[in-house]
């Protein structure tokens, strides 16, 4: 072992700006450690689509995964159009927070329409009205008492629209409708939360209350609108 002078044994004191300088950066990686324990405890809720997820099944009694990532239709192609008027622009309120446990995960692609009371609702699609709901009252925000009219097309999908005013449909069960026939009027009716439109087009059916969501029929699509 080699032998060192006494002053080679003795540490160099460091200067004050190398102490500050060691400070800043275990702050700084405090800091950043810091910040990515929050990131894991309050990321977005609301699900993103992963492309190696499974749908849900019927069976399934706990959703953790969010809904798969099919194709959705081509726009200039989709046989559906908004189901309000031509020339009217309205915002969309809600979208994945459909995806939830509680319907197993089958409302992934329902969209709501930030529509005022009273606003003309259109056919999104051509076909035949398979149910209509009219007489609860507006404002009532209870589930399950919602008005709605729901529309089943040639290829045995189902379009829904809910949360209509109250007598606000102008269709009966039976009727066929064209594409861009007024329907109904928007509503607050059901457990709501304010004026909108519940648009959704589910795989078949009609799912009638209290089966709403029922799978494997319940499952909504991913729907575009070649008019926007």
């Amino acid at each position: 072992m080699m032998n060192q002078s006494p002053s080679a044994q003795r540490a160099k004191p460091k200067s004050k700006l190398a102490s500050v300088v060691g400070t800043a950066a275990a702050c700084l990686r405090l800091s950043f450690l810091f910040l990515g324990v929050l990131a894991l405890f309050f990321s977005p809720s609301a699900p993103e689509c992963n492309a190696q997820s499974a749908p849900p099944s019927a069976s399934a009694k706990k959703v953790s995964l969010p809904p798969a990532c099919p194709d959705f239709p081509s726009q200039a192609q989709s046989p559906y159009v908004l189901p309000y008027e031509i020339g009217q622009a309205f915002k969309v309120i809600r979208t994945t927070e459909h995806y939830t446990t509680r319907n197993g995960g089958v409302g992934a692609y329902a969209i709501d329409f930030d529509l005022p009371m009273g606003t003309l609702i259109v056919a999104a699609r051509a076909g035949v009205v398979a149910a209509v709901q009219e007489s609860f009252a507006d404002g009532n925000d209870r589930d399950l008492e919602e008005n709605y009219v729901f529309i089943k097309h040639a290829d045995g999908t189902v379009a829904r629209y809910f949360h209509l005013t109250e007598n606000g449909a102008d269709v009966q069960e039976g009727d066929a409708v064209r594409q861009g026939q007024i329907i109904g009027r928007s509503g607050n009716s059901g457990q709501s939360g304010g004026p909108h439109l519940h648009f959704d087009v589910q795989k078949c059916g009609p799912n009638l209350p209290p089966n709403y969501n029922q799978a494997p029929c319940g499952q909504t699509l991913p729907v575009t609108f070649r008019d926007t």
